[in-house]
């Protein structure tokens, strides 16, 4: 009994010592609140003004993207009405973009297409896509494709780029700005 008894008092002893040297400080610490890092002071960085001029480059970029978009736009009309809106705001978003980059006579010739393709994005935005204006809206995009890629193809409207950005009037604010 003696020595069942000291066994018991040994192993408690060493399983205290054990428990003393391990300690809890790495419980402590899991359910301590870290400090928050202060942040300094916000960083700023000086705009830099860019000289970009209209080019050549520029204006076939505008171009690739719209015969891009024009070519999805025919080949997928009314499969997805959200992919026709977003098709037709590309559409004339490049072309307005190839106009501004035209002098102005050009980017007249030009703007008689952005009108019709402009209307063409009211038709497929109402949602209502009917077969026959499908059919209607198809060959409008086709015959407008053939038209502006003949007329204004790169190569031809090298020598009509401007020199300097068309200094636009903002209806907002009837202020000029680049």
């Amino acid at each position: 009994m003696r020595v069942v008894a000291t066994k018991i008092l040994s192993l408690f002893i060493l399983c205290s010592l054990f428990l003393n040297l391990s300690g809890c400080a790495a419980l402590k610490q899991k359910f301590t609140r870290k400090t928050k890092a202060k942040t300094g002071a916000p960083v700023y960085y000086q705009v830099k003004k860019y000289d970009i001029k209209p080019s050549i480059d520029l204006y076939e970029k505008h171009y690739i993207f719209w015969i891009n978009w024009q070519r999805k736009l025919v080949s997928e009309l009314g499969k997805n009405f959200k992919s026709d809106i977003r098709s037709t705001q590309e559409i004339v978003s490049n072309l307005e973009d190839m106009a501004t980059l035209l002098t102005d006579e050009k980017a007249l010739e030009l703007e008689p297409h952005i009108n019709v393709l402009g209307e063409i994005k009211g038709i497929v935005s109402k949602s209502d896509m009917t077969k026959a204006n499908e059919t209607r809206i198809r060959r409008i995009l086709e015959k407008e494709y053939r038209v502006i890629k003949r007329e204004f193809s790169p190569v031809k409207m090298a020598r009509y780029i401007r020199e300097e950005y068309k200094v636009m009037d903002n209806e907002n604010s009837g202020t000029q700005s680049d």
